[in-house]
């Protein structure tokens, strides 16, 4: 089920608020978490009902690994709790249940990962099989199920805290609460347990809150309006010149690459506000995955401030335990080189992939190895930052290595043969459709450089938003005015009516 859906908004998200503010009113809340988790259930199998049957599997693996390691005496307090049943039982049962634990732990990182592998990595990896030892290995295409490297790598961390003694063994309803719930199943952010589960039992989130609730509202507004009024706009663009590559010159690909870039951001961060938005209505806070990330002046500043969840996992759970920064300089740059390879392998089973996440850590370590390389002036720094991620993006959406090349070679080599023009006829929308048939009858000589125009007006729309205020700064200055009251309701109508043209958010395929 998609956000950005008429059924969502005008049916599944009324009822699934009105079910859990009315079942809160029951003494026992029990009632409305398996409410909630129901629907979250229903959202997540309205795409495929064959997909929830992984999703409740993994649940269940996953909650049996904790439920094991409870039973061996590994529960809230961790550390703590072994060292007092060394203390009562002697050295060799410590030991004995050490090693369990460490089973345990593998059994569970190995069950995660060996799900992710089958259904993401296993046509990868044969295809590379067959390529290497020249061997003619064919299966069926496996489907990969949506939202799985999300709802995967929330299950990880888990797994890793409780064996840490870092997460409590949680009731099965709170769990499935924790994973399922609809708003950051499917596209994040990855969640931690201590950030959600714990509010489950705050009072306060019983009761509606009008302040919170308008505020939820509002930031699932402009997320939506991120995602269909601007992502998809930049996507008409972008997509038709992606399948017409040979046809570029260097000014257009420029154009196209930097447009995927804005539509990469919007979409994702919209869909980023609309699931806080939408936690909030619900009386939850989810945390924030992106931070204005194209003011950044470094590429390290910028992987600080995009798709933050994901680089705090990565940091957590690969980077520091490798040994982090902790180790010299030579090792640091390893350690952000393999950090970046699995970023770029979870992001897609795909060579592009690899590629990509291999630019990016390679930028990093050169910010690294010559932490002191700045060129004067904070703007040059951001353009340079957008640039470096903005080529980067090349592999992320070329289909192939060979795409990619060529794109690059249109980018830098291919001169200017004002293709430009003939790119910008492609933003043909409904909000223009009206002015092009008037200047078709009267003025068709203008036409072209009416395109002109909106590309134009449209990049500097894209821009001005990426390096304004986010849209939680907005609502706090502006979005309790009477004036930004009328331009939230403006923006809703508008969405709405252009929701006929529904599209899927890009991170569905990761």
């Amino acid at each position: 089920m998609l956000f950005n859906s008429v059924f969502f908004i005008t049916w599944f998200l009324p009822l699934a608020l009105l079910g859990w503010y009315l079942l809160q009113r029951l003494e026992n809340p029990g009632f409305a978490k398996a409410f909630l988790t129901g629907m979250s259930f229903w959202f997540y199998g309205y795409y495929n009902a064959n997909y929830l049957w992984i999703l409740l599997c993994s649940l269940v693996f996953n909650y049996g690994v904790s439920a094991l390691m409870r039973r061996d005496g590994t529960g809230e307090t961790g550390g703590s709790e072994e060292k007092a049943g060394a203390g009562k039982t002697g050295g060799s049962e410590k030991a004995g249940t050490g090693k369990l634990r460490k089973l345990l732990l593998a059994a569970g990182i190995s069950g995660n990962l060996g799900l992710l592998f089958y259904f993401k990595y296993f046509n990868f990896f044969i295809d590379n099989c067959n390529f290497i030892f020249h061997t003619d290995i064919r299966i069926e295409k496996i489907a990969l199920p949506l939202g799985i490297s999300f709802f995967t790598f929330q299950q990880l961390s888990f797994i890793v805290e409780r064996y840490r003694g870092n997460a409590p063994h949680y009731s099965a309803l709170d769990y499935s609460f924790f994973i399922s719930f609809f708003p950051q199943l499917v596209a994040g952010p990855i969640v931690l347990h201590s950030e959600l589960v714990p509010q489950l039992a705050e009072r306060k989130n019983r009761k509606i809150s009008p302040g919170l609730f308008y505020d939820g509202f509002t930031l699932f507004i402009l997320g939506l309006a991120k995602k269909v009024l601007l992502a998809d706009s930049l996507a008409v663009l972008v997509n038709s010149e992606f399948e017409n590559i040979h046809a570029l010159d260097s000014p257009s690909a420029w154009l196209v690459i930097c447009w995927f870039t804005m539509e990469l951001y919007f979409d994702f961060s919209g869909y980023s506000d609309m699931a806080r938005g939408i936690a909030g209505m619900f009386g939850f806070e989810l945390p924030v995955n992106f931070d204005s990330p194209f003011k950044a002046t470094s590429m390290r500043e910028f992987w600080k401030r995009w798709h933050m969840t994901l680089t705090r996992f990565l940091t957590q759970y690969i980077y520091i335990p490798l040994g982090g920064s902790r180790k010299g300089r030579a090792r640091q740059c390893i350690n952000v080189m393999l950090v970046f390879f699995v970023s770029g392998l979870w992001h897609g089973a795909s060579w592009t992939f690899v590629i990509w996440g291999l630019i990016n850590g390679l930028a990093q370590v050169f910010e690294i190895v010559f932490p002191r390389l700045r060129l004067p002036g904070k703007w040059i720094n951001r353009i340079i930052t957008f640039v470096i991620y903005a080529v980067s993006l090349v592999f992320f959406r070329s289909d192939t290595l060979e795409q990619a090349l060529l794109f690059l070679r249109k980018m830098f080599t291919a001169g200017n043969r004002g293709m430009l023009w003939g790119v910008c006829n492609m933003l043909q929308y409904p909000e223009n459709y009206a002015i092009l048939k008037l200047l078709d009858l009267r003025s068709p000589q203008f036409i072209n450089l009416f395109f002109l125009g909106c590309m134009c007006l449209i990049s500097a729309l894209c821009v001005r938003f990426l390096y304004g205020p986010t849209a939680e700064q907005w609502i706090k200055d502006k979005g309790h005015t009477v004036g930004g009251s009328l331009i939230l309701a403006t923006l809703f109508v508008w969405v709405f009516i252009s929701l006929s043209q529904v599209s899927v958010f890009l991170y569905f395929n990761f």
